[in-house]
């Protein structure tokens, strides 16, 4: 009996052990691109953040159809609280085509966008 309990919290320490080290990864899969400042979206002309890099810093409470650089976006870093619509038009007339969550970036945007809200 005693040695089915010492499993037991053998078994929930070494779960409680691993889950600050999963969280670490998650954070790191999501961390903020630190080419692109807090409160603001930025987006390349090229996959991997390459290329030419715009930086817009949003008006709060706005979401004006925002165009990107050179007519398109290839790569996108989202650094603020709310998630952002992307589209295949410049004038966002037609339905989005993805989102990027707060806080989360894009390293590839398949097909390439030239606007976003």
């Amino acid at each position: 009996m005693r040695s089915l309990a010492l499993l037991a919290v053998l078994a929930a320490g070494a779960t409680l052990a691993a889950a600050p080290a999963a969280a670490a990864v998650t954070r790191t899969l999501h961390a903020p691109d630190p080419r692109c400042p807090d409160d603001a979206v930025c987006f390349w002309t090229e996959p991997g953040f390459d290329g030419e890099r715009q930086v817009v810093r949003p008006v709060p409470g706005s979401r004006p159809c925002t165009p990107t650089p050179r007519t398109h976006a290839e790569s996108a870093v989202n650094n603020t609280r709310f998630s952002r619509l992307l589209y295949l038009d410049s004038d966002c007339a037609d339905r989005p085509v993805a989102f990027i969550p707060a806080g989360e970036n894009r390293p590839s945007l398949d097909p390439p966008i030239a606007a976003w809200r």
